[in-house]
């Protein structure tokens, strides 16, 4: 059956399902390193006297995980294993899904939102944003051929939510975060005398 639908989508729309799949995980990835990634900013905000949960700032997603791993970094004189590294990886994408799920929560609570099915034919999806924000009546009317179920449909659906296991797509070996222990290194390492 999986085959079959997925031929269905790849007749359809001429790509594979895997081309509609947000990547989320790739998205969190991204968010880590480079000279605005999570650990530069965690870096600053140490450096300026917070401490991981002292304040909002540092309470928000992520940064006290960063923070966290880059003051064991600094008392290991700059030091992190891969092994470290990816178990911080891990927690800030944890800490991520779980405020997406709560956020998933909260929205099929509320009362005042409609969820359209995006899997609908586009030129039906984007005509009825249109008339609905086009609409002088204030009234949204959403066609059940659009309306998306904000409710879990099945076991199955809820134990894929459950067992979800994040799919690295850049930080896979220990080679590929060599660049950010290279920079935790050169950042939070101890200084060494001159030889010149």
């Amino acid at each position: 059956m999986k085959k079959l639908n997925t031929f269905f989508v790849l007749q359809s729309t001429g790509s594979p399902p895997s081309a509609f799949e947000v990547p989320y995980d790739s998205f969190r990835e991204q968010l880590i390193s480079g000279a605005d990634g999570i650990l530069s900013e965690a870096g600053w905000l140490l450096d300026v006297g917070l401490l991981p949960n002292s304040n909002s700032a540092t309470r928000a997603i992520g940064y006290r995980q960063a923070m966290e791993y880059l003051l064991r970094c600094r008392e290991n004189g700059g030091w992190s294993s891969a092994g470290d590294f990816y178990e911080f990886l891990s927690e800030f994408q944890k800490g991520s899904r779980n405020f997406a799920k709560r956020q998933m929560t909260w929205f099929r609570n509320e009362q005042i939102y409609e969820w359209i099915d995006a899997s609908k034919p586009l030129e039906k999806v984007l005509s009825f944003i249109c008339d609905s924000y086009n609409s002088q009546d204030g009234h949204l009317q959403m066609p059940e051929s659009l309306r998306m179920r904000k409710d879990i449909r099945n076991h199955r659906q809820a134990a894929e939510l459950k067992t979800y296991r994040t799919i690295n797509r850049h930080f896979i070996g220990h080679e590929d975060c060599v660049d950010v222990l290279d920079w935790i290194k050169k950042t939070y390492g101890q200084p060494t005398d001159s030889l010149c």
